[in-house]
């Protein structure tokens, strides 16, 4: 009987402990792993707002997100709105941190579609929307204007950059530009008249080498 009592008492020791602690080591591989959260970016610029046609944008290369002109660090030097002949990385693409930008030289169909596409936007500021411009009265004055601020190409001395332009929009009509004769004149217009369109094109320049 005693001894009896003695088993009992013994087996009672362990009654309600459930199964004996594993190792930390082997709890630590049994425990399920930590969720790791992708986070994806979202909007445009920094600040997150939305663009803005009426100032200075740059398209991030690598993100492909337009950045506000005020909100990049960046001395940018003189631009325009609606270039399309630069490399941007904002810094949260570039390797250093660090925001980088380069502008290049601008061909004349560029040069054309940042003229006509400002010209558009500045009709839209003023109340007075037009999409068809004039080669001698709108367009070749705002690209005189604004040369230095288009392209990394020195002025042309001499004038005859003028009849370069013309002959970029009759070789580009129906592929970028679009033409309509009027009793002013030739008026043309972007082909595709959605601004928020016009970019660089970095496949291209991926293709070529360049990027």
């Amino acid at each position: 009987m005693e001894e009896v009592t003695q088993k009992l008492g013994e087996d009672s020791k362990f009654e309600g402990l459930g199964e004996p602690e594993k190792p930390a080591s082997e709890a630590l591989l049994m425990k399920p792993p930590t969720p790791v959260l992708k986070v994806e970016r979202e909007g445009n610029c920094y600040c997150g707002k939305e663009r803005n046609l009426n100032i200075i944008e740059l398209l991030c290369a690598s993100c492909n997100r337009w950045f506000h002109e005020s909100c990049i660090g960046y001395q940018l030097g003189k631009l325009v709105p609606f270039m399309m002949n630069y490399i941007f990385f904002c810094k949260n693409c570039s390797p250093t941190g660090l925001e980088s930008f380069k502008k290049n030289q601008a061909m004349f169909p560029q040069m054309c579609v940042t003229a006509i596409g400002n010209l558009t936007q500045a009709s839209v500021k003023e109340g007075k929307p037009r999409t068809k411009f004039s080669k001698e009265r709108d367009i070749i004055p705002f690209i005189d204007a604004h040369w230095e601020g288009m392209t990394t190409t020195s002025r042309r001395v001499t004038q005859s950059w003028h009849s370069t332009v013309l002959r970029c929009l009759m070789k580009e009509t129906n592929v970028m530009f679009a033409c309509e004769d009027t009793e002013e004149g030739p008026m043309y217009s972007l082909l595709n008249l959605e601004l928020t369109q016009i970019k660089p094109n970095y496949d291209a320049m991926i293709r070529g080498g360049s990027l």
